[in-house]
């Protein structure tokens, strides 16, 4: 995913975000339908919520200080008031989504 320059990515709106579908019922039926996610680091998962977590539902980051990994900012239960943001690292999101659309 190439929709932002180095800076920015942590800070990718939603819109910004390609739409992913469950490959599974269990995990549409606990997170929804759709989900939205972009490709960040867990540091720059980190840095969106230094920055957002005091106006958005978010879990806190995995730790980075000593490792950084590649995977996904996701945002699951679109739409509803239990909307929230989470970071998966890039193998566990392959296991269980795949892209409907690319932003």
């Amino acid at each position: 995913m190439d929709i932002l320059d180095w800076k920015e990515r942590p800070y990718v709106t939603l819109e910004q975000m390609a739409n992913y579908s469950p490959l599974d019922n269990d995990t549409a039926r606990k997170y929804g339908a759709v989900v939205k996610a972009a490709e960040i680091s867990n540091r720059d998962y980190g840095y969106r919520y230094q920055k957002l977590n005091t106006s958005q539902a978010m879990q806190s980051p995995p730790s980075s200080h000593m490792h950084i990994h590649l995977g996904y900012l996701v945002v699951r239960k679109l739409g509803t008031p239990q909307q929230y943001e989470t970071w998966m690292p890039d193998h566990v999101f392959d296991e269980l989504y795949e892209v409907i659309d690319k932003a």
